[in-house]
């Protein structure tokens, strides 16, 4: 399977709207309680979110993406 070096702008701004989904879960989950089950799952999420995109599509894309997501 060959691996995509770019993608279109509607994906790209998929995967930042499901980016920023997880982080915003991850920053309710962190306010509520920072040593919670909850927390450590929601930022292993956001983390493997960014670790598959980057490893599915490139830096490029992981980069737009990010910028999305972090603003």
């Amino acid at each position: 399977m060959q691996l995509l070096e770019e993608l279109d702008s509607i994906t790209i701004k998929r995967l930042g709207k499901q980016g920023r989904f997880l982080l915003r879960m991850h920053q309710a989950d962190l306010a509520e309680d920072p040593a919670s089950q909850a927390t450590k799952s929601s930022r292993s999420n956001l983390m493997a979110v960014q670790h598959t995109v980057r490893e599915m599509y490139g830096e490029g894309v992981a980069q737009d993406v990010a910028t999305l997501v972090y603003g």
